[in-house]
């Protein structure tokens, strides 16, 4: 195409040059023709110079002197044709290694180009844009190590917020960049954890310092504890607990003295009961409480009616007395008889009460472990007797009776494994189930011999079923396992090969090429939704920046050219533009589009686009801004043929990416 270009633009310059031959002199001399001719050589214009010398010819044919000079001019016009065939080279080249983000590439290509044209503007623009890009991406590069290293720092500090901070502004830099990504992950997943832990320490610390104010000192100590073992090294934590304990111990023996004192005082063993007073007063000095009731027993016990219940409380003690050598009835006897000298003392008429109820209950207890006893028998016998649903039944009756004994749960759980075993013994004794079991093995071995071993997997549970914990079975399994699980290690390989190279195009703007390896990505049925998310995103954005449409409805392209016309393109999105072709091949072999394009009647450049034979309509992707003489030339037409048979194509547009 720069051939053509070239050879269009020497004959102008001829014709050009001839006709100013022509305007200058009406009947120019073969001197100064001469003249004119070393002129426009000495300032390189050979085609101009090339003009001069063939009409210096025409006055003086063969002679010599212009002969020479001619072949001069057509040589030096040779080599500069050869010369921008090569710049053109060099300049397509570098700009696909742009588009790559191949960067210290192009720009070694730009500055071979620029050799050949010092001054070419286009040159020059490019090489200070690509080596912009490099110092940007050395910046890039250093700021992102910089990141990395402090996200390290931090994390060895523990520090994960700071960590997660440098992490993440290193993550936006190089999105793709796994290991950052990973320590990013981890750096969020540590934060995560230590906030959360600093939620429950704080939590528990605050319930710890409530349970203090309302001096439940074990159960602070229980939640300071659990708050340790969180951040087991919190020092402040530590003497809390410490000053805690020795607090809880006071406290301790304190109430065990308050306990003691108040029963006994409720009891009306008042001498006993001003000694355990006394006795908390030595641990709390200044405690009030066992102050006023040493004083209002001193006060009871001085009180003229006290001294008249002298006999009450003799017969009272007696009665204690007993109680505590568990002769309930001996005592309630002694509780009545104090009773009758002092008929409304409720101490005395509860006491009498609580020592019925436990008789009562001790006779209805002995009634119950009776009957609980003889059922377990009934439960044993049925044993013996091998009637094992029967003893399970009897065995129920007795946990009911008296659920808090284990021996009953004990002699469910032994007869239930004897049924167990039994009824497994007799379904391996089923002679289907050895039949089933060969059936399954036979699948399973075929299944492995063609390579699915993902159903050899299912056959081989199968055959465990009917015959378990066989060994065949289970080496069968492990190995369909370890297989499967290689095959499943490989697809995942090369699927994130694909997912790699789509989104490293995908980043480098390449959406073509991206597409086609998402696609790739896809077809190999990994369960992934990503890469069809990212085929639909890309979809999405050429018909959001969709430029033109060429066809919208079933057209056929064969050998014979078909032209389609569209306004120009603003050059500010021509690097970006995508040509998106919806086609099928009706033929019944292979079938190539060639696409042509240009302006008015130059023919700037053509691409070539091999379809599928699949007889079914598919999406083509063609990034036409790449090409120089797309991006250069205002083109206004695009033009279809087809080599070894027709297509039909259904749409047909050009659009740009982002």
């Amino acid at each position: 195409m720069k051939k053509i270009f070239f050879a269009i633009a020497l004959l102008f310059n001829i014709l050009i040059t001839t006709s100013n031959i022509h305007a200058q002199d009406a009947a120019p001399t073969y001197e100064s023709l001469i003249t004119m001719g070393d002129k426009e050589y000495n300032n390189s214009e050979y085609i101009k110079a090339k003009s001069y010398y063939q009409e210096a010819l025409r006055l003086k044919q063969n002679d010599p002197v212009a002969k020479s000079k001619l072949d001069k001019a057509i040589q030096k016009i040779r080599e500069q044709s050869e010369k921008e065939t090569i710049f053109y080279e060099y300049i397509d080249d570098a700009d696909i290694l742009y588009e790559n983000g191949e960067y210290e590439k192009a720009l070694q290509t730009y500055n071979k180009a620029l050799r050949l044209f010092p001054k070419d503007s286009y040159t020059l623009e490019q090489i200070s844009t690509t080596t912009q890009k490099i110092n940007d991406e050395k910046e890039k590069i250093a700021s992102f190590n910089e990141f990395v290293s402090n996200g390290d720092r931090f994390m060895s500090q523990n520090k994960y917020t700071e960590a997660t901070i440098q992490y993440k502004a290193a993550h936006e830099l190089y999105p793709n960049n796994n290991s950052v990504n990973e320590k990013y992950v981890e750096a969020k997943k540590l934060k995560e954890e230590y906030d959360k832990q600093f939620t429950n320490f704080e939590r528990l610390r605050k319930e710890a310092k409530e349970f203090t104010l309302r001096k439940k000192y074990q159960e602070a100590i229980d939640k300071y504890q659990e708050a340790l073992r969180i951040f087991p090294n919190d020092s402040d934590t530590k003497e809390t607990i410490a000053s805690l304990t020795e607090m809880k111990i006071k406290s301790d023996k304190y109430n065990s003295k308050i306990s003691t004192a108040d029963s006994l005082y409720y009891e009306k063993s008042y001498n006993e009961a001003i000694s355990f007073y006394k006795e908390a007063l030595n641990i709390l000095p200044n405690d009030i409480y066992s102050s006023d009731m040493i004083a209002k027993i001193e006060e009871t016990l001085n009180s003229d009616e006290y001294k008249s219940l002298k006999k009450f409380l003799e017969e009272l003690e007696e009665a204690k007395k007993l109680e505590n050598k568990c002769e309930y009835e001996n005592a309630i006897t002694k509780y009545n008889s104090a009773l009758k000298l002092n008929p409304t003392d409720e101490y005395t008429i509860q006491k009498i009460e609580n020592l019925t109820d436990l008789i009562d209950k001790k006779n209805r207890e002995a009634e119950l472990i009776t009957q609980y006893q003889t059922i377990i028998k009934y439960g044993d016998t049925s044993v013996s007797q091998e009637d094992y649903g029967k003893a399970i039944e009897y065995y129920n009756k007795a946990k009911e009776i008296l659920p808090h004994r284990n021996e009953a749960h004990e002699k469910i759980k032994s007869t239930q494994r004897i049924i167990d075993e039994i009824e497994a013994q007799l379904a391996l004794e089923k002679e289907k189930w050895g039949e089933y079991y060969i059936s399954a093995m036979a699948s399973a071995q075929d299944l492995m011999n063609s390579g699915d071993y993902q159903n050899a997997i299912k056959e081989y549970n199968k055959a465990l079923k009917f015959k378990e914990n066989d060994s065949d079975a289970i080496a069968g399994l492990n190995k369909a396992t370890q297989l499967d699980n290689a095959r499943l290690a490989n697809l995942m390989a090369e699927y994130n090969k694909h997912i790699s190279d789509a989104d490293s195009q995908y980043n480098s703007n390449n959406l073509d090429k991206a597409c086609e390896a998402y696609k790739k990505a896809l077809a190999l049925n990994t369960d992934e939704t990503y890469p069809s998310e990212m085929i639909e995103k890309i979809n999405k954005t050429f018909q959001d920046n969709k430029i033109t449409v060429l066809i919208n409805e079933a057209t056929e392209i064969s050998t014979e050219a078909k032209r389609f016309t569209f306004n120009s393109i603003d050059p500010k999105v021509r690097k970006n533009n995508y040509i998106i072709v919806k086609a099928k091949n009706i033929a019944e072999n292979a079938v190539n589009i060639n696409i042509t394009y240009g302006n008015q009647n130059s023919t700037n450049g053509k691409l070539q686009v091999n379809l599928s034979n699949n007889q079914e309509f598919n999406d083509y992707i063609i990034k036409i801004g790449s090409q120089y003489k797309w991006f250069s030339e205002n083109n206004t037409w695009i033009e279809l043929t087809t080599e070894n048979g027709n297509i039909e194509i259904e749409l047909m547009e050009i659009t740009k990416g982002n």
